[in-house]
């Protein structure tokens, strides 16, 4: 489960990042698109390949591991997060975290600044694009930065990103901008809620 935070959390801090220094950016490209995203860490030696889905603020991430297929969906509109479980025909709900986890929630804060600076031009999965150092900050303190590369064919939509340190690396493919449908965001019939188990259940000295 993590891992999938990880990578939700990563994909909207960098549409984020793409959107606020950007003055090319389409926010548009993000209400309707799939893709592959391939995900590599070296700590750890993570790597995964995730499928993801977006529509106005919804995302569905889609992910195999041990042969086990799991399904994240975000629903910032209802600020709650679905872990599904299709093996099982079961799913998880969890609080929505907005600061991590909501793209537009984040693109429409006006306290996120960045700076932008032109490196290269490169080429990303067959796709013409510019790479960029892009640094972040909140009130004028710096919170991050990292390196970006924008497609020049597909109206400098990110088809990369990596970290400042270069231990994570994100990578878009098979990218299609089709109108997605309001299904795919929806607990599929049939399944059965997982009741959480309360925080303090393997603690019981806290209640005490």
């Amino acid at each position: 489960m993590t891992r999938k935070i990880f990578v939700m959390s990563l994909t909207v801090f960098v549409f984020v990042l793409w959107v606020k220094s950007s003055p090319a950016a389409e926010p548009g490209l993000l209400k309707n698109y799939t893709a592959v995203i391939e995900t590599t860490t070296t700590k750890g030696n993570f790597s995964s390949t995730s499928k993801v889905v977006s529509k106005d603020g919804k995302q569905r991430i889609e992910q195999s591991a041990n042969g086990k297929k799991s399904v994240t969906i975000v629903r910032p509109d209802k600020k709650l997060v679905w872990m599904l479980m299709p093996d099982q025909n079961m799913f998880m709900e969890m609080p929505l975290d907005v600061k991590n986890q909501d793209i537009f929630s984040n693109m429409q804060d006006s306290k996120v600044k960045t700076d932008k600076e032109f490196l290269s031009n490169e080429t990303i999965d067959n796709h013409p694009a510019k790479k960029y150092h892009v640094t972040t900050s909140r009130d004028g303190k710096k919170e991050s930065s990292g390196f970006i590369w924008e497609a020049s064919d597909l109206n400098n939509f990110p088809v990369k990103y990596q970290n400042e340190d270069k231990t994570a690396t994100m990578v878009w493919k098979n990218i299609n901008f089709e109108p997605v449908q309001d299904a795919m965001f929806e607990i599929p019939s049939g399944y059965k809620k997982m009741e959480m188990p309360p925080r303090n259940m393997n603690n019981p000295a806290k209640g005490q």
